[in-house]
């Protein structure tokens, strides 16, 4: 167990090809994120307690966590997105991954999936802001 985290070393979780765009997000990859989101808020919860503003806090950090898993889930089963649902769903991703982002000490992070940006919806869309920010120079 490690002193400074409180969280129990074990294997190393496996983990699915880094992603690159957020076309390559799946359902798993939203339920693992939210998941082990849920179980960092629940450590950290249990050291808050019931009361004061901190536990007001972490309650609206979980509202968030789920709307926002809950959102991005839908999303990603959209079988052609619009551009604004691509755009939702690069959004709604690094939210959750930011916010893991800060427990990647913890058992369970998801360094080969989860460690990387994602800023493009797809190669398509990389392209086009490239082409965009060329044009603006």
């Amino acid at each position: 167990m490690d002193a400074n985290t409180g969280q129990k070393h074990g294997a190393p979780q496996p983990s699915g090809p880094t992603l690159t765009y957020a076309e390559e997000i799946t359902p798993e990859d939203v339920r693992s994120l939210e998941a082990f989101l849920n179980a960092q808020w629940d450590r950290v919860y249990e050291e808050v307690g019931e009361t004061g503003e901190t536990a007001f806090a972490m309650r609206s950090l979980l509202r968030l966590i789920s709307d926002s898993a809950g959102f991005l889930l839908a999303l990603v089963t959209v079988e052609c997105p619009d551009a604004w649902q691509r755009a939702a769903i690069v959004r709604e991703w690094q939210r959750l991954r930011s916010t893991a982002h800060e427990f990647n000490h913890c058992d369970g992070y998801d360094h080969g999936r989860w460690w990387h940006q994602v800023q493009h919806f797809d190669a398509h869309a990389e392209a086009a802001e490239e082409d965009r920010l060329r044009q603006a120079r």
